[in-house]
């Protein structure tokens, strides 16, 4: 590998399409992956049931489908455990799917459960919300691409959220696709999301035409840790005026063993673009790892979760000896409702030193494309 690649790593990461729902869908999970749309194999718990896949070549639009493949005496489900649809107790929906199905010996079908929790209550199932007749949308045995409509109505009293459930007991399989939810009169298209509108970003307003190098005030640490914040304050963290990798300062830890430590600076930001999010890292002897965190909060300074799409949120990693100063990138937008960003610089349980310093967060002009970054 090349001394350029070691020294620049560069994730791209496009982590939140620029798109909303349009007025009137209350959900909408186009299929083709589980972190799309919040949905879990049902057998999710006990590692997976196995029979769950997102079909690239059997699908009635995007990306995938998502395929049951049944099997004799047992039942395979998947259903939008993270995300529950919000709803009213007296509000009129309609369900939209497309399904297809293939030698069903069974039953395949498309369930939907009524929760209505009370503050403080995280689950309290009502029953089961009739989608037919006879109560749940049974599926045929052999049919192409289909799209069922179904009127929800009549919903429990308390009602506030619906779980749904796709779900095949028995042989056979059966694909799903474009699963949404609107108020009764709205049209799902294909695809469902629109473009968002600059009124619906939230966070400041950058000029292209002066954009700042870095949103953040004394990323190298030549005026000591204002503004950045230390967590826990009596923490080894402290401004190094021996070592540096531009200027006379820069951030070092002296990592200890089964304790953590961040230091974290919050700044606002314009959710319309991409950022390049930089540092310059030097580490000896480092058991264990340097990451960062990145946290972004709504125009009413609430955080709405950690940001990045692996299992931990974590960026920019750094162990062991770098042998000098190397480089760690991120390319990445936010969430469109993010009006701030903060950035965590992080040890935990980790031996060695660690020696930080330019951090940046770089806004990129309005035009950038995923992955220009790498050119």
């Amino acid at each position: 590998m090349s001394h350029l690649l070691l020294s620049a790593l560069l994730t791209v990461c496009a982590a939140f399409g620029q798109q909303k729902l349009p007025d009137g869908v209350l959900y909408y999970w186009d299929c083709d992956r589980w972190t799309s749309g919040g949905w879990r194999d049902n057998a999710w718990a006990k590692g997976g049931s196995g029979r769950i896949d997102f079909d690239v070549a059997d699908k009635f639009h995007g990306a995938a489908s998502i395929r049951l493949d049944g099997v004799m005496d047992a039942e395979v489900a998947a259903y939008n455990l993270e995300t529950p649809v919000l709803v009213e107790t007296g509000g009129e929906y309609v369900l939209q799917v497309w399904t297809k199905t293939r030698r069903v010996a069974g039953v395949a079908e498309v369930r939907c459960l009524a929760h209505g929790p009370k503050p403080g209550e995280q689950y309290r199932p009502l029953g089961w919300v009739k989608l037919s007749p006879t109560g749940h949308l049974r599926l045929p045995a052999d049919q192409d691409w289909t799209r069922h409509r179904v009127t929800i109505g009549d919903l429990p009293g308390g009602t506030n959220r619906l779980f749904f459930y796709f779900r095949i007991e028995g042989e056979g399989t059966v694909w799903f696709d474009e699963f949404s939810v609107a108020q009764a009169g709205v049209e799902v298209p294909p695809g469902a999301k629109v473009p968002l509108r600059d009124e619906d970003y939230a966070g400041i307003r950058l000029d292209d035409a002066d954009l700042p190098a870095n949103l953040f005030t004394n990323g190298g640490f030549e005026e000591g840790m204002g503004p950045w914040t230390v967590v826990p304050s009596d923490y080894t963290a402290l401004v190094d005026d021996a070592v540096a990798h531009s200027g006379s300062h820069s951030l070092r830890y002296d990592a200890r063993e089964h304790t953590s430590c961040h230091i974290w600076q919050r700044v606002r930001i314009d959710p319309r673009r991409y950022y390049r999010i930089s540092l310059w890292a030097k580490a000896e002897g480092l058991i264990g790892y340097f990451f960062t965190h990145l946290l972004p909060f709504n125009r009413h300074a609430v955080p709405t979760g950690w940001h990045g799409e692996n299992h931990a949120s974590e960026h920019h990693y750094v162990t062991g000896d770098t042998g000098g100063w190397q480089e760690r990138v991120l390319v990445t937008r936010f969430r469109p409702d993010a009006d701030a960003v903060a950035i965590f610089l992080r040890v935990e349980d980790t031996i060695g030193t660690v020696w930080i310093d330019d951090v940046t967060i770089q806004p990129l002009p309005l035009d950038y494309e995923a992955g220009g970054e790498g050119r």
